[in-house]
């Protein structure tokens, strides 16, 4: 049920888990851990629908390569980003999880066989259609993968009954987190602030913080300053090893024969490096999508050829005049981006109207990133010229020395992961393999904030993944308070 600002830190009023953040982890593990019949409050920082009040915290700066404004690149009510993504999902490779030869940083302190228990469930929270299985291409170094496209869930309208009438949940908005007090390992309450400047403390055997992956470092280096570091006590990484899935267009192809391709019946394919040309080649994961153009478009393509190529181009001519003898696409491409310690957020002197120093960006692609998609190109065009199929070419930025990423376009798909990393050990990262924070017991992360590393993917189905496992987690450790509490509980 909804509750209002000012019943926040009730006397006797500690509930089993605080959960902060309303997007599609936060609204997730809520509603499953309130199901279980545990004391769940959820403390979303944004209003139920989009207001001026709540964006305006998102305002930042960005430095490096090109990229969109912060405010403008997720939405702070509830509901997350989920209240504008396209539903596009499907799981992060095998590999993903693996220390890959070009950037070991990129390996999991766990495997994909960890989250692929929860892969039904998370599936079923999103409403995702069957992927079928990836195929490889013969002769070629990629494969053809999918996605399930279907519609787009909105986590806040899909569990409004749950939100609005459910005994054990608590929602509270516009409770904008804004401190954590912790005492030898624990966190003991968090701080919450209204949008009048109102304090309210909450206790919980457990916090998760789900703020999204610029959010949660925003929030995490503000309340390890105002702890002196004793939140976090080995911060190196704090904040650091931020990715994005940079987005680009990266050149047009000529399709001699579609058959392949399978264009006959398809308008739209998607393409990825095998895991063989990855570790060969010394890059990271891609996505190509390849994406039918017009008639006119097809023409248009032909001619230019003819300034370069004039027999193939005549070649080419002869085949478009015959109806279906040819195809152009446009390409476009999603990748991996290196994870790298100088990517990061960081606090500004400026403050937002609450009064917390709002977020910088650090943002630049590395020399690994952009060799990352013209060699997963080039993978396409040899396929292409080898086998005689087609022809590719590249987009102007992407033939020159030294490359420099795009300054218009896409840019990015606004996919925010990194910056509490998980990690074998506080030395490299932020949390445990369970999403533990390494210096508190009771706190937790949820979200892309987490990931390692970052394959091609889009990151919501793997976080709520990661969410339901961690659900499962703190379920176990309830389940064994309440154990230890009343000794005629089993374990």
């Amino acid at each position: 049920m909804y509750v209002p600002f000012e019943t926040l830190g009730e006397p006797g009023d500690e509930v089993d888990v605080c959960l902060i953040g309303g997007g599609a982890a936060g609204v997730a593990m809520a509603v499953k851990l309130a199901r279980q019949g545990h004391r769940v409050l959820l403390c979303e920082g944004g209003d139920q629908t989009f207001s001026e009040r709540s964006q305006a915290l998102y305002e930042g700066e960005v430095q490096g390569n090109a990229y969109p404004a912060l405010k403008d690149t997720r939405l702070r009510y509830l509901g997350g980003s989920t209240n504008h993504w396209g539903g596009i999902s499907r799981p992060l490779d095998h590999y993903d999880f693996a220390a890959k030869p070009a950037a070991p940083d990129t390996a999991w302190p766990i495997a994909r066989e960890a989250l692929d228990p929860y892969y039904d469930e998370a599936a079923g929270i999103l409403e995702l259609q069957p992927i079928s299985p990836d195929q490889e291409i013969a002769g070629a170094s990629l494969k053809r993968i999918h996605f399930s496209r279907g519609n787009p869930v909105r986590v806040s309208q899909k569990y409004a009954a749950e939100l609005s009438d459910s005994p054990t949940l608590r929602c509270c908005l516009a409770a904008n987190l804004f401190g954590l007090e912790t005492h030898r390992g624990t966190v003991t309450s968090a701080a919450f602030k209204s949008y009048q400047g109102v304090l309210r403390r909450v206790r919980a055997r457990y916090f998760v913080l789900a703020c999204g992956g610029i959010e949660n470092s925003r929030l995490l280096l503000w309340c390890n300053r105002q702890t002196q570091g004793r939140l976090i006590p080995q911060p190196a990484a704090l904040g650091r090893y931020w990715m994005e899935h940079p987005h680009a267009t990266v050149g047009h192809a000529l399709i001699l024969n579609p058959a392949p391709l399978d264009l006959v019946d398809h308008f739209n394919i998607f393409l990825s490096p095998t895991a063989e040309a990855i570790a060969e080649r010394g890059i990271l994961n891609c996505g190509l999508r390849l994406h039918r153009m017009s008639d006119v478009v097809t023409q248009q393509l032909i001619d230019e050829l003819a300034s370069v190529a004039p027999s193939l181009a005549r070649r080419f001519n002869t085949l478009n005049s015959q109806k279906g003898g040819i195809y152009s696409l446009l390409l476009r491409a999603a990748w991996e981006q290196e994870p790298r310690r100088e990517n990061r957020i960081e606090l500004t002197r400026e403050v937002d109207s609450l009064g917390m120093p709002r977020a910088r960006l650090v943002w630049h692609q590395s020399a690994l990133d952009v060799r990352t998609i013209r060699d997963s190109a080039l993978l396409f065009g040899d396929y292409l010229r080898h086998h005689d199929i087609g022809r590719l070419q590249l987009a102007d930025w992407l033939t020159t020395a030294p490359i420099h990423p795009p300054v218009e376009g896409e840019l990015a798909g606004r996919h925010h992961m990194g910056g509490t990393r998980m990690s074998h050990s506080p030395d490299h990262g932020i949390v445990d393999s369970d999403c533990r924070v390494f210096a508190q017991d009771n706190l937790y992360i949820a979200g892309s904030s987490v990931f390692p590393s970052v394959g091609h993917a889009n990151p919501t189905l793997t976080l709520v993944q990661l969410a339901i496992r961690l659900t499962a987690h703190l379920e176990g450790r309830l389940g064994q308070q309440a154990a230890h509490l009343n000794p005629t509980i089993l374990p």
